[in-house]
């Protein structure tokens, strides 16, 4: 009988200060941290099926960039590039990497895209290392005071 498992990883993905910071209409840089980026990875497997749900903090990466992530993913994990799953949070102070060649982007951009590189592998192995018999449900209820932006809150 085949058992659900599940396991979870986490990193730490803040860049240097320095890089160019995307999700606005003027080039602003990281100039201090007020909250640390993080990579999460939940590991699902059933049998011999492995699958990876992964969130970065980001505003947004172009397909061609996950998909390079997804593939040494996949060769470093064994895990089908169909079945491993990226996602940004849409934060506005986010970096992002620079391909190569794409112009109007420095050295930083480029350091960084290798580093995440990295950082999406070992999440990935953290969270498969992880994996531990689980069970699945589902529930409905209220929960009206759990999304909010985490430095803004309004009056009722």
């Amino acid at each position: 009988m085949n058992t659900l498992m599940a396991g979870f990883g986490r990193v730490n993905v803040t860049p240097p200060m320095g890089i160019r910071i995307r999700g606005y209409f003027k080039t602003r840089l990281a100039e201090g941290i007020l909250d640390e980026l993080e990579l999460n990875a939940l590991a699902l497997a059933f049998g011999e099926t492995k699958v990876l749900l992964m969130s970065l903090d980001n505003c947004g990466y172009k397909k061609n960039v996950l998909n390079g992530y997804r593939k040494s993913i996949s060769e470093r994990t064994g895990v089908p590039v169909e079945c491993i799953f990226i996602s940004c949070t849409h934060t506005h102070t986010g970096p992002g990497p620079a391909l190569e060649g794409e112009s109007g982007v420095g050295s930083l951009e480029y350091e960084y895209g290798r580093f995440l590189n990295h950082k999406f592998v070992d999440v990935a192995t953290f969270a498969l290392s992880d994996l531990k018999p689980a069970k699945m449900g589902y529930g409905i209820g209220q929960a009206p005071n759990i999304a909010f932006v985490r430095r803004f809150r309004m009056k009722d």
